[in-house]
């Protein structure tokens, strides 16, 4: 084994043992985790309920999508989860952006059909 050789084993060993760094969109702020009680599900709960939990994870994911370009997921307890690995797309935050424009382009289309008759 050459000198490179050694010093990348040797490297490699350094980040190992080094503190695995986290990106910003896993942890949540101490602040904020009373607010995750609007995320969790629970089969108790009455249909209005449910819809209102439904509504605040579809709104919450398309935030993510829009800011971020990274697609958030929700474990049981309510945590917001985001996958290992996961990059953040220009395609996903085009697919956010869409969710909120595309309501205001077909009200703006049907108004104007409308007028028009």
């Amino acid at each position: 084994m050459g000198v490179v050789g050694a010093a990348i084993k040797g490297f490699g060993k350094a980040l190992s043992k080094g503190k695995k760094v986290v990106p910003p969109y896993y942890r949540i702020k101490p602040e904020n985790k009373p607010y995750i009680k609007q995320f969790k599900k629970s089969k108790k709960h009455n249909l209005a309920k449910k819809l209102g939990v439904w509504t605040d994870r579809q709104a919450a994911v398309t935030i993510e999508q829009m800011g971020k370009g990274v697609t958030m997921k929700f474990k049981k307890s309510g945590m917001p989860h985001v996958s290992k690995g996961t990059k953040p797309s220009m395609l996903t935050k085009a697919k956010g952006w869409s969710k909120v424009l595309a309501p205001i382009g077909a009200d703006t289309y049907l108004t104007d059909k409308r007028k028009k008759k």
